[in-house]
């Protein structure tokens, strides 16, 4: 029974630091590297599980049960060796020489030892249990030590003699894969020598610790690191978005909002007089007279500088208020808060403006205000009619006093 300390002991540490990968990790989430870690693992467990299970028959002499546990250890501990090579390979990716040796090597221990154990059916090379249960390695079990020896050896000195030449992550790998190799090595060589101790689960339960600490170590680095990946990322979108939305928004030649930013804004606003949670705006429907004349006889350069011109007339009198170019020479203004409170004032001021501009021979913009009536307006478009009638009445005014035409 003391036999199967080591085997209970081996069970409990591999279940509870391997928690997370033996029960939690999804499979159809899980990476290669991870699929094949779990595989190695649950062959690990399977072999502290027979160990342990050994103490118990061999301390009860029951020779049937502990012949058949016997097989079972050897064919877990194959499976351990297989699957190990194989976790090597890919958490390395090693695709020379070196994976080949331990793609074949494992191979040839699992075919070897499995060849080892169905012979012994019939000839007791590889172990014999007497009728007194009492345990005996036959020649088979040495050459099979010895082979483990050799495979365990010659990848562990190789991976260490690559990671000295390696940085970071990588480094980290080869220097696991040589570390855990060398343990397995003492381990099998105690093994050989005291065939009736556990050293070989000693041997697993400490490199599978140091595995733990080194592969899951990677893998929050590699997390970490693609984290930040996307973080930067969502960063540089979030600010490529941004850029590519302000320059939809804002028109290029005068600098004030465009009409895509006016039609989402008017959205906004008719979903608020829906929801009856605005009450008071007003629309400015702002023309610049006279830009298909200046456009005709000084050309479009002129042309841009009269609507610049124009622009900072509507600017600087709705100074509180977003203003949008939706057209050619047309400009929208909503008038809210302070503005709207003062819009008759400003509305007064403006057409004054205009009209010295209009003796000066500057700018001049025809304007018309309309409120939004509650219970009347549905949506912006409704207010925005009765402003351009309102502008086109001022823009007449305008041209009989000599304004000019469009």
């Amino acid at each position: 029974m003391t036999y199967s300390v080591i085997g209970l002991l081996g069970i409990a540490i591999h279940l509870i630091i391997n928690y997370e990968v033996l029960w939690k990790q999804k499979k159809e989430k899980a990476s290669l590297v991870q699929k094949a870690y779990r595989s190695f693992l649950l062959a690990v467990l399977s072999y502290y599980i027979t160990d342990a299970l050994w103490g118990i028959f061999y301390g009860q002499r029951m020779v049937t049960i502990l012949y058949a546990d016997t097989v079972a250890y050897f064919i877990a501990m194959a499976a351990s060796v297989l699957l190990w090579t194989q976790y090597a390979i890919v958490y390395l990716e090693e695709k020379g020489a070196f994976g080949a040796f331990l793609h074949h090597s494992g191979r040839i221990f699992f075919v070897f030892q499995m060849a080892g154990l169905v012979i012994n059916l019939f000839y007791p090379a590889f172990f014999t249990i007497d009728e007194a249960a009492n345990y005996q390695a036959g020649v088979f079990r040495f050459a099979a030590l010895f082979l483990q020896i050799i495979m365990f050896f010659l990848p562990s000195v190789q991976a260490l003699f690559i990671s000295a030449k390696m940085e970071g992550a990588v480094k980290r790998r080869y220097r696991t894969v040589g570390v855990f190799g060398l343990i397995m090595v003492i381990a099998i060589t105690a093994q050989a020598l005291y065939p009736l101790l556990p050293l070989y689960g000693i041997g697993c339960l400490l490199g599978c610790c140091i595995l733990h600490t080194f592969v899951v170590g990677d893998e929050k680095a590699e997390y970490l690191k693609k984290l930040e990946e996307l973080v930067q990322i969502e960063q540089r979108q979030k600010v490529e978005i941004g850029s590519a939305k302000q320059l939809a928004y804002t028109d290029s030649l005068t600098g004030v909002k465009s009409k895509h930013a006016y039609v989402d804004f008017e959205m906004e606003l008719n979903r608020r007089i829906k929801d009856r949670t605005v009450r008071e705006f007003a629309v400015a429907s702002c023309d610049v007279n006279g830009l298909k004349l200046m456009n005709d006889t000084h050309g479009h350069k002129a042309g841009d500088e009269l609507l610049r011109s124009a622009c900072k007339l509507i600017c600087v009198h709705f100074s509180h208020s977003p203003v949008f170019r939706t057209g050619g020479d047309e400009f929208e203004v909503i008038l809210q808060g302070q503005d709207y409170e003062s819009r008759h004032e400003i509305l007064s001021a403006f057409n004054q403006k205009a009209e010295q501009n209009l003796i000066e021979g500057k700018a001049v913009v025809a304007v018309g205000i309309a409120d939004f009536i509650p219970n009347q307006d549905t949506n912006v478009q409704d207010v925005f009619e009765r402003a351009d009638a309102e502008m086109y009445e001022r823009k007449n005014i305008l041209k009989s006093m000599g304004a000019g035409g469009r």
